[in-house]
């Protein structure tokens, strides 16, 4: 499945008067955005194990690869997917929370993934993305022990 299509229905969910389409459309952004992510890394030559790909860590150490990258913009995304993935925690686990009653609300939210996707795209057309990939690879093996495939 593309991760993509995992954006395009939260924008359209997001226009709902319906509290569990609006808590699903957060969901659904915070997922779409994350395997973008995850597929970004994996494109570098990570490779999680299963373990890795189902457990709660992955979503971390996602988030830490691209903060360690060197790159002020992937800094920016990890932040990003860490609000975003907070919400979507809130959106799925806190169901007296009233944030997702309001369409305009979680529109402002599930806007914020195709920010994330955009800017991970860039990235590998960027003249520095090989030295931000090494640097990449080299956090994940050498601090999160994360495979790395030969490069």
């Amino acid at each position: 499945m593309d991760p993509l299509d995992f954006i395009a229905f939260p924008i359209r969910l997001s226009s709902s008067r319906n509290e569990a389409d609006l808590r699903s459309a957060v969901s659904r952004a915070y997922y779409g955005a994350f395997h973008v992510a995850r597929k970004f890394l994996g494109d570098c030559g990570l490779r999680f194990s299963a373990k890795e790909m189902y457990g709660a860590e992955v979503h971390q150490k996602v988030r830490y690869c691209l903060s360690q990258s060197g790159n002020t913009d992937a800094l920016l995304v990890s932040q990003n997917l860490r609000l975003l993935r907070s919400q979507r925690n809130e959106a799925d686990y806190n169901l007296d929370s009233a944030t997702f009653r309001s369409p305009a609300t979680v529109i402002g939210i599930v806007r914020g993934a195709p920010v994330i996707v955009d800017a991970i795209q860039r990235w590998q057309a960027d003249p520095g993305f090989a030295e931000m990939r090494a640097k990449i690879r080299a956090y994940a093996r050498d601090v999160l022990r994360i495979a790395v495939d030969e490069a």
